[in-house]
Order: structure tokens, then C-alpha cells, then sequence
């Protein structure tokens, strides 16, 4: 409204009532009824004020149609009378997939709780939204196979590291449809949001001693939050996005270095270049979850399972056998723990088959030790047989021939 206001130069209780009073019907002076036309009235051509505002403060049509929407929202709940919506084009950028050599550097460059709010975001696919209202004890319940604990001095004490959560819920977007989302997260995330914790329960004893406070660590507390709340509240939506845009202009700083590093060593033309350049992902928060699904996709994750773990509409939902199958949380366990390798910024694929290998190779080097132990026993049962058929030979020779030893 305030940008509306701007780009006529007029308050807006004078704005309404101007379109107010236009709108009652009038009779010229040859005695016609003239009925009110929004399509050529006073608040058809402040609208139209606003959109070149708009363009002319850089914004994009996608933008200023989101604007023009909110405006026309509240004239028409104060009784204005509107034209047709006037359609722009498109020219929302494509997005581009963030890689994980794209996020591995943002999080190098992040703070430890950002970074667990980043990781969790990319390995959950799970939106903003629902993260920002996430809670610690919705963390020990996800995770409460590995330390059993109700009380949050207890989980700090006990919950080991590498846990894998498992999170179940109606996201906010999709809760009227009725979809559920049923996602993990890695033992990278987990163990992230652990050492947030404990930094964050270092930070609250500092500061009880520096201002004379009693906070304390509840689990009831957001598990994602922010010093300006003493880390106790929940993270704003300023926070976020003040984040998301500082870490994507540091990203695209980073990007362009290396683009243009490889341009005036002679490795590209200028053409490639531009392209390059254009191609630069958003880090955004719904960058992580399009790159979560992206991952799904790639790692051609079974349908049944993606939905779920993406919080869609289940793939043929009307279909028990497809949907509802006593081994669908099966399914989406092993579906998950298949892609992690493909999710994972402290190892890359490579290095998850190395350990796999490893691990192969040392389970059958165990096997091999074992085979051997099983056959030096025969080895030795077979001696003492030997030994043994071999006396009673002897002894039943001698007395068969009355010979005394």
C-alpha cells in the first residue's frame, strides 16, 4: 500500500474515495443514466501509476503482479469496484539446480547454526516454513531410537553422534489436501544440529552470567533460532532472508571469480561465458528443497517413496496396494538411505563406494580368517584321529602277536 500511495503521490483514504464517489451512477444533462466503468476509471489508471512505479524501481513482472495482487485485495474488501486484471508477461529467471560443490561453500562460509538450518533444509527437502516451526523435542522424538530420552538434559547427555531422524507430518502448504511427509534426515544433519545445540546451551550459561538472567535450554524451544532472540525464539522471516541473500551474493561472487579466472586464462569464449554467468543458481531456501528433489529425481528414487519423502500427493493415491503397503516405510528407508551418498557435503559418492568396498573387503577378510580357524581345528581333529586309529592299530597288532612293550 505504501508503494501504491508512492506512485500516485496521493494518500490512500484520498484514493478511495475519489473511486468511490466515481462509481456512483450519473445523469448528464440530456437526462442519461451513465453507469460506472472501471476499465477507464481513476483507480484503473492509479494501478496502471503503480505498475510503471514498479518497473521503474527494478522490479520483476512476477513481483509486480504479486503487488498489484495484494493492492487489489484490499480495495476490493473496502468496497472499490476493479478493472480486469491486466496480465505481464513472464519473466520470472530460470532456476538453476544448486550443485553440492554450490552449497558445500556456503556452508564453509556459515556459522554452525546456519549451517545446520542449511543442511537440514537440503537433506530433508522439507520447506521453511515448516523447518522454522520445528521444535527440539520434535528433534529427540525423530531421533528417539537412538537415546530414548524425554528430557532435554538427558538427550544432551546421552544421544549419540550419526543419528539418522525421521520426521512425520502434514507440511503447512499441502495440510487442507491432507498429504503427509515422511522424510529423514542424514547423520550429517543430525550431527550438526547436536553441536548447534550444545553451542547454543554454551551461549545461554554465558550470557545468565553477563546479564544475571535464569535462561535455560528447554525442549520446547525452536530448534532453529537466532542470537537476536537470545536463542530462545523462533527465527524471523527477516533473519532468513537476509541470510539467504548475503550467502547468495557471497556464492555468486565466488562463482564469477572462478568464471572469469577460466575466461582470461583462454579456456572459454566470451559466449560461454555470458552463459556461465547466467547460469548462476539462487541460493534460496526453496533452492535446498529443489535441490533435495532434484536428487531424488536423478537417483530415480521410487515413486511411491519420492512422494512421501517430498510431501506431494502420493503417486496413485487412490490405489491401497501402491500407497498403503505394510512395506512402504520400508521402502522409504531404504530409498532414502540409497540417495544419501548422492546428498552427502563431507563425502562425495566416490569416497561412500571406497567405504562400502572397504567394508565388503573387510567382511570377507573376516570371513576368510574364519574359514581358516575352522580348517586349522579340522587340521588338528584330524591329527589327533590319526594319532589316535594309529595306536589302537599298534595295540591291537601286539596283542594279537603276545608282544609286550
Amino acid at each position: 500500500l505504501i508503494q501504491f500511495c508512492n506512485a500516485n503521490n496521493k494518500e490512500l483514504d484520498f484514493m478511495i474515495n475519489n473511486a468511490l464517489e466515481e462509481q456512483l451512477p450519473y445523469i448528464d444533462e440530456q437526462g442519461r443514466i451513465h453507469e460506472y466503468n472501471p476499465e477507464y476509471s481513476y483507480i484503473d489508471n492509479c494501478l496502471s501509476n503503480t505498475v510503471t512505479y514498479l518497473k521503474e524501481k527494478g522490479n520483476s513482472n512476477h513481483s509486480i503482479h504479486a503487488h498489484i495482487m495484494r493492492i487489489r485485495a484490499v480495495l476490493s474488501s473496502l468496497g472499490v469496484k476493479l478493472p480486469k486484471r491486466v496480465e505481464l508477461e513472464n519473466d520470472r529467471k530460470e532456476w538453476y539446480v544448486l550443485s553440492k560443490e554450490d552449497i558445500r561453500f556456503v556452508l564453509s562460509i556459515s556459522a554452525l547454526h546456519h549451517q545446520a538450518l542449511i543442511t537440514f533444509l537440503a537433506h530433508t527437502g522439507i520447506r521453511i516454513g515448516d523447518a522454522r516451526n520445528l521444535r527440539i523435542s520434535d528433534f529427540m522424538e525423530a531421533t528417539y531410537n537412538y537415546h530414548e530420552c524425554d528430557e532435554i538434559d538427558d538427550f544432551l547427555e546421552k544421544a549419540p553422534m550419526d543419528m539418522l531422524g525421521y520426521w512425520q507430518f502434514k507440511p503447512q502448504k499441502t495440510r487442507k489436501h491432507d498429504v503427509e511427509c515422511k522424510v529423514y534426515n542424514t547423520s550429517e544433519s543430525s550431527n550438526l544440529i547436536l553441536k548447534s545445540l550444545y553451542r547454543r546451551q554454551n551461549s545461554i550459561e554465558q550470557l545468565n552470567i553477563k546479564k544475571g538472567t535464569d535462561y535455560k535450554l528447554e525442549k520446547n524451544d525452536y530448534l532453529f533460532t537466532s542470537r537476536n532472540k537470545n536463542f530462545k525464539g523462533q527465527i524471523n522471516d527477516n533473519t532468513i532472508t537476509t541470510l539467504f541473500v548475503r550467502r547468495h551474493k557471497d556464492l555468486r561472487k565466488y562463482k564469477e571469480r572462478l568464471i572469469y579466472q577460466e575466461y582470461y586464462e583462454g579456456n572459454m569464449s566470451m559466449e560461454t561465458l555470458e552463459q556461465k554467468l547466467s547460469a548462476i543458481p539462487v541460493f534460496h531456501a526453496h533452492g535446498l528443497r529443489k535441490f533435495f528433489i532434484t536428487t531424488l529425481a536423478r537417483k530415480r528414487v521410487d515413486l511411491r517413496a519420492s512422494a512421501f519423502l517430498e510431501g506431494h500427493t502420493p503417486f496413485m493415491q487412490h490405489d491401497r496396494s501402491y500407497v498403503d503397503s505394510d512395506n512402504l516405510e520400508d521402502l522409504i528407508f531404504e530409498e532414502y538411505q540409497r540417495v544419501i551418498p548422492a546428498l552427502s557435503f563431507l563425502k562425495d559418492e566416490e569416497d561412500f563406494e571406497m567405504s562400502q568396498l572397504n567394508h565388503d573387503l573387510q567382511i570377507e577378510n573376516t570371513q576368510l580368517k574364519h574359514e581358516k580357524e575352522q580348517w586349522e581345528k579340522e587340521k588338528l581333529n584330524m591329527k589327533e584321529d590319526f594319532r589316535r586309529e594309529a595306536k589302537e592299530l599298534l595295540d591291537e597288532l601286539l596283542r594279537e602277536n603276545n608282544i609286550t612293550l
